[in-house]
């Protein structure tokens, strides 16, 4: 009980101090639930949400309901989200990787004699990682999220008593309501923060590393290039994070798969539904802006330029530019990452749940890879054995099989809690390196691979 006692105090005299040196003051944005009908910012993700009587009710049975707002809220500054809570069942998402699902989000709510706190993982299942036990807990309740992205974490304040700090597992995203049973009501939601709020599409670029929402990567030279959707920008990296150069791509854009080559990086960019070719200095070469539906990735070899797409596989020639021809029409679906080697072409057939590994010659399918795979997104293909590496956000580790498509090995990081949402996996020299996320962790190949040697963050 002393322990307990002591925890609380030291919690509370931990908020207390920020309040004191900069608790966040400005409404960012704010909802009431006063008017007839939600605000277009609001998303329903499960359930019915109807105003009444100055408040929000979440109805449709017993589940999972929730409702999430379309305004993202960056890692650049702290910030508060707190809401009036006026039943038991219900409470706060932060952080939510998509403004239309519950995948990735983080999760604070009130329970029978208590506050129960933790994430959903990509496929939105809820995984409970603390409960704190409040006595005399009656609604309703005024819940507040202190998320302070610097020391990674975020504080559970309730009815202006602090409960909790919890480690921050995402560090950005969307926030909104939440509500495990029909009837619960919620008043008064509001976002506060320093200054001004930041906009992705405004957000200051700089010569500084930027992970976050990090869903692939390409080797180039001995380094990386990484992209960042949210933020819109493309930077090469040295092989252990070092900052070396940004692509500049000003306008709106929608950034996904990467590669590169001796002479250019080739980059996607599903807004404009195009190929961007950049050369060495980081400048627009050129564009392809024909045949293409939807891009998700592409992989490069000597003479071809591969690009996946919604509906297959549109192969380039690399010097002139031209269509050579489209493949594996309606094979896949949803993919989102392909890789090549000298005779095969590997794409991860995301919405199948599976790895297709094609001829190189004629796009034939020699072999499905299916054993522990959920939602693949990242291949690639060691160059000397031909083992096969998939990064699989749905089952949370990296897979390795071997060139006949056999299991080898999961990986999956046992020293940090491990991986959050792996979504791209490359191999350079000794090296594994994953995009988790908001961090690349490198491991070394052949060595404990279940523990990370490197960490970019």
């Amino acid at each position: 009980m002393r322990f307990v006692l002591t925890l609380l105090i030291g919690l509370f005299a931990a908020v207390s101090g920020t309040a004191q040196t900069g608790d966040p003051q400005n409404v960012w944005f704010e909802d009431g639930f006063t008017q007839a009908e939600l605000s277009a910012d609001w998303k329903s993700i499960s359930g019915t949400w109807t105003p009444e009587n100055d408040m929000v009710r979440a109805s449709g049975g017993s589940g999972n309901l929730a409702m999430l707002n379309g305004r993202y809220l960056m890692y650049s500054k702290p910030f508060v989200i707190e809401a009036v809570i006026g039943k038991l069942g219900g409470g706060i998402i932060f952080n939510a990787e998509n403004p239309s699902s519950l995948s990735n989000s983080q999760v604070a709510r009130l329970i029978e004699g208590g506050v129960s706190m933790g994430y959903t993982d990509f496929e939105g299942n809820f995984l409970e990682t603390r409960a704190v036990s409040i006595q005399d807990l009656t609604p309703p309740v005024k819940m507040r999220i202190f998320v302070d992205q610097k020391n990674r974490n975020y504080s559970v304040i309730v009815n202006d008593r602090n409960v909790a700090l919890e480690e921050l597992r995402l560090n950005s995203g969307y926030a909104g309501l939440n509500a495990v049973s029909s009837g619960v009501t919620f008043d008064d939601f509001r976002v506060l923060g320093h200054g001004m709020m930041d906009i992705p599409a405004y957000f200051t670029k700089s010569n500084r590393r930027q992970l976050d929402d990090i869903s692939y990567m390409a080797l180039k030279e001995d380094g990386l290039i990484i992209v960042n959707p949210t933020v819109g920008i493309v930077q090469r990296i040295t092989s252990v994070g070092t900052y070396v150069s940004e692509i500049t791509i000003e306008e709106k854009t929608e950034l996904r798969g990467v590669a590169a080559d001796e002479k250019a990086s080739y980059v996607v960019d599903a807004a404009k539904n195009a190929l961007r070719i950049f050369d060495n200095n980081d400048k627009l070469q050129t564009e392809i802006t024909s045949d293409l539906d939807d891009p998700r990735d592409v992989a490069v070899d000597n003479n071809r330029i591969y690009v996946l797409d919604k509906a297959g596989i549109a192969v380039f020639d690399k010097k002139n530019l031209a269509l050579i021809k489209r493949y594996a029409g309606g094979l896949f679906l949803d993919p989102k990452g392909i890789a090549v080697t000298a005779d095969r072409v590997i794409v991860a057939d995301f919405g199948n749940g599976q790895v297709q590994v094609l001829g190189k010659s004629d796009f034939s399918v020699e072999f499905v890879i299916k054993d522990d795979l959920v939602r693949p997104w990242g291949v690639t293909a060691d160059p000397k054995s031909g083992d096969i590496y998939v990064a699989d956000p749905g089952a949370v580790a990296v897979l390795r099989y071997d060139k006949g498509g056999s299991f080898v090995e999961r990986i999956d990081p046992i020293t940090i809690r491990g991986f959050v949402s792996p979504r791209d996996v490359l191999l350079l020299n000794d090296m594994v390196y994953v995009a988790d996320f908001d961090r690349i962790l490198g491991f070394r190949s052949g060595v404990l691979t279940i523990r990370p040697s490197l960490r970019i963050n």
